[in-house]
C-alpha cells in the first residue's frame, strides 16, 4: 500500500501532538501546573525523547514518528500512575521523570527505527519526495 507523503507527515504530527496532550493532562490534572510550568516541563522532560519523532518527519518514512511516539507514550502513563494514582509510599520527591527521560528516549529511538522495518515488511510504503525542477528558460 502506498501512502501519500502529506498524510504520513500529518500522521506523525498527530502522534507528536498526542504525546504532548498526554503531558498536558499530566501537568494540569496531576501536578497543577499553569501554562508556563507546562511549557517548561515540555521543554525539559519531552524535548529529548520527542527528538527522534520530530526528526523522523523529514526522513523517507515520516510514519516512523508514529512508532517513536507509540513506544514513548507508555512512559508518560507510567509517570502519571506513579505520581497521581499509586498511594504515596514516602521517601522524598518523585524522580519518575528522570526515568521518563532515561528510558523513554531509547524507547522512542527504537520505535522510530523498528517502525520503518515493520511497515516495509507488511508492504506499507510512503510516496517519495517530489523533486522540484526549474522551468526551462526560453531564449528569445
Amino acid at each position: 500500500m502506498l501512502i501519500q507523503r502529506r498524510k504520513a507527515i500529518l500522521s506523525g504530527v498527530i502522534a507528536i501532538a498526542g504525546v504532548i496532550s498526554i503531558q498536558a493532562f499530566n501537568s494540569f490534572a496531576c501536578y497543577g501546573h499553569d501554562l508556563w510550568s507546562f511549557l517548561g516541563a515540555l521543554g525539559i522532560f519531552l524535548s529529548l525523547p520527542l527528538l527522534p519523532a520530530i526528526l523522523s518527519l523529514v526522513t523517507a518514512n515520516p510514519l516512523r514518528a508514529v512508532g517513536a511516539c507509540l513506544l514513548f507514550a507508555p512512559w508518560l502513563f507510567f509517570a502519571y500512575y506513579t505520581d497521581c494514582v499509586r498511594p504515596y509510599t514516602g521517601g522524598g520527591a518523585s524522580m519518575i521523570y528522570i526515568a521518563v527521560i532515561l528510558w523513554g528516549t531509547p524507547s522512542s529511538i527504537i520505535g522510530a527505527l523498528v517502525t520503518g522495518t515493520i511497515l516495509r515488511a507488511v508492504g506499507i510504503r510512503v510516496e517519495e519526495r517530489k523533486q522540484h525542477t526549474q522551468p526551462a528558460r526560453s531564449s528569445a
